[in-house]
Parts: structure tokens; C-alpha cells; sequence
């Protein structure tokens, strides 16, 4: 009997954002206190990370520094970086995936460059034609997967047939949901509403649905979305990067509003007293400075995206999906998936 437990390895893009090394480092060395089995190269200049690493000595243990001096800016235009920026810690951690020295990537740079780069050099699923950037959020009823949330900004049929399978596979392993239920994001929850391209979609998850292969629940509106109506939310990369920043800006806006009234009086300081416990669990909840990764969906690879501000819940946060998601393989779940749906009918 095998008893080998394997190890994953994570390539981290430490340039190119605001976010601190010392948040990365703390965020990594909790996640790595959960998973026991992970792995780190860190890519970013050697001596800010051998002087930052040394408070975190698990850590230092785990991982490898890599130097690079070059970085990709949040202004740099994806079209001019492919050739000028292979040096960058970007480039290089996703080269680190696509030589198989590394399972996954981690940056928090310049979303549009990661995209293109990892698209050039990991490449896309054989079953999947566009990759898309999900996101877990919370709703009343827990949480729910989100996608597309700004990869493709067109709004296509098979994008959004693509976006339900990954979002499905993606729902089963991280929420842990047997057949987890989908809705299209439409302006209207009848069938005659939604453009063409929204209803093709539509209709081809009802066949799907009948022949068992998802479980589609049919269009939502936004409000649905925090009601948790569905476990999976599919939309196009326009509409869903509109969501997302709204979210976080509502979620922003409660928590001000919330330490604003409880600072009002002395009544409202004792009650916050009283209640606090209650209080810190909800805002940590709704926190979007740990719901801040998008995973991008699709890749031959698993690659996700941080938040250029991130602080050291989101690094780890991150942290901890990639590796729930490593363990699980859900590209080969995917690959299975949608192989078996191929089988039944054209998609």
C-alpha cells in the first residue's frame, strides 16, 4: 500500500502590486500551518524576502526564493509585456507551472497580463474554449460560486454554457454539493427576457439538465445573487466585474455605516460591547479583504488572482482554495465532466 503523501507546490508572483511581502509571507505561513503538504517558490527580490521570512520559520522551510528584479505593472498593456517581461516574477512563476516545477500560481499583479500570459504559456483546457475568473461569495444561505467575473467581456453563448460547466465543478469540490444548482444572471427571471445569446444559452442547460448531467435552475437577477438562489451564478466578464466591484463598494458601505452608529453614543459603545463577539463574526464574513481571490477557470493549470492591496486573511485565503482545489484535481474533474456531457449531446 502507497502511503506517500503527495506534495503541491505553489509559485508565488510577489512584484508588480501594493501588497505587502510581509502580508504575503504571514498569509502563506498560516495556510501552510492547515496544509502541511504545500510547498512555496517565491518569486520577488531575494533580499526583501530572506530578510521579511525570517519571523516565519515554518515557512522559510517550505520554501524557495527565487530573484527577479523585473516586474509587470498594473499599467503595463498585456500586448506589449509578452516579449519585454520575460523576466518578470509573473512570466516566471507561470513558466515555473508550465515546466512542471510548480502545480499553481499565485499573483495579486496585473490581472489582464496574468491572463495573457497564462493563456500563452499554460493554455486552455481541450474542452473548454475561453477561461473565465470565478469568485466565491457570500449569501444568506452560505456561499456561491460566481463567474465570469471580467476574463471575457463578450457576451457568447458557449462562454456562458463553459462558465456553468466550470462553475459546477468548481461549486462541487469547494462547497462541497452534490449536482450544485446554476442560474443565469438575466435582467428578469422569465424566460421571454434576456437578449439571444442569453436565452441560446439557457436552452442549451435545459437539455443538459433533463439528460441529468447539471442541475439548472434557470435565470436569477441580482438581488438573487446574496439571497443565494443558486449555488452557481453564471454571467459574462462584463456584467460580472460590474457585480463584483459593487459588492465589495456595498460591502464597504455596511461596515462603515456599522462602526459609525456603534461610535455615535455611549449607549451604542456598550452595545457594541455586548454584541461584539456577534458582530466581528458577521463582518468577517462579508469581509472583502478576504473574499478577494478570482480562480481562473479553464487554464491546464491552476492559476488565481489576488487583490493589488491584499492583506495577509487574503493571501491565505487563496492559499487555502488552491490547495483544496489541487487535492480535489478539479481539471481532471472538469476534463471528465464535461467529456461525459460531449458524449450525450453537442455543446
Amino acid at each position: 500500500m502507497n502511503n506517500t503523501v503527495q506534495n503541491f507546490k505553489l509559485a508565488v508572483d510577489m512584484l508588480g502590486s501594493e501588497t505587502k511581502t510581509h502580508e504575503i509571507l504571514k498569509g502563506l505561513e498560516q495556510s501552510l500551518l492547515r496544509n502541511i503538504n504545500y510547498r512555496f517558490h517565491l518569486y520577488g527580490n531575494k533580499r526583501i524576502i530572506v530578510k521579511k521570512i525570517k519571523k516565519f520559520k515554518k515557512l522559510q522551510a517550505a520554501s524557495e526564493i527565487i530573484e527577479c528584479q523585473d516586474s509587470i505593472s498594473m499599467e503595463d498593456k498585456p500586448s506589449e509585456i509578452i516579449k519585454s517581461k520575460n523576466q518578470s516574477s509573473m512570466y516566471l512563476s507561470i513558466k515555473s507551472v508550465e515546466e512542471n516545477n510548480s502545480d499553481a500560481v499565485l499573483s495579486f499583479g496585473n490581472t489582464g497580463a496574468l491572463m495573457t500570459l497564462s493563456l500563452l504559456n499554460i493554455k486552455t483546457l481541450s474542452e473548454i474554449k475561453r477561461p473565465s475568473i470565478a469568485s466565491i461569495w457570500p449569501n444568506l444561505k452560505g456561499e456561491s460560486i460566481v463567474l465570469d467575473l471580467g476574463a471575457n467581456t463578450k457576451l457568447n453563448s458557449k462562454y456562458l454554457v463553459d462558465n456553468a460547466v466550470l462553475g459546477s465543478s468548481l461549486a462541487s469540490i469547494l462547497l462541497k454539493i452534490d449536482k450544485p444548482s446554476i442560474g443565469i444572471l438575466n435582467v428578469g427571471s422569465e424566460d421571454i427576457k434576456g437578449n439571444e445569446e442569453i436565452k441560446q444559452a439557457s436552452n442549451i442547460l435545459k437539455e443538459l439538465d433533463k439528460s441529468n448531467l447539471i442541475n439548472y435552475f434557470g435565470y436569477i437577477e441580482g438581488n438573487d445573487i446574496s439571497i443565494g438562489k443558486t449555488n452557481v451564478v453564471v454571467t459574462d466578464g462584463f456584467t460580472g466585474n460590474i457585480a463584483l466591484k459593487t459588492a465589495e463598494g456595498t460591502a464597504k458601505l455596511f461596515q462603515n455605516h456599522l462602526n459609525n452608529a456603534y461610535q455615535s453614543s455611549v449607549f451604542s459603545k456598550i452595545g457594541y460591547l455586548l454584541s461584539s463577539i456577534a458582530l466581528r463574526s458577521v463582518k468577517e464574513r462579508l469581509d472583502p479583504r478576504v473574499h478577494n481571490c478570482g480562480i481562473l477557470m479553464g487554464l491546464n493549470a491552476l492559476v488565481v488572482k489576488c487583490h493589488g492591496q491584499s492583506e495577509f486573511k487574503g493571501v491565505s485565503y487563496a492559499a487555502d482554495i488552491i490547495y483544496s482545489l489541487l487535492a480535489n484535481d478539479v481539471n481532471e474533474k472538469i476534463k471528465k465532466y464535461v467529456k461525459e456531457m460531449r458524449s450525450r449531446m453537442a455543446i
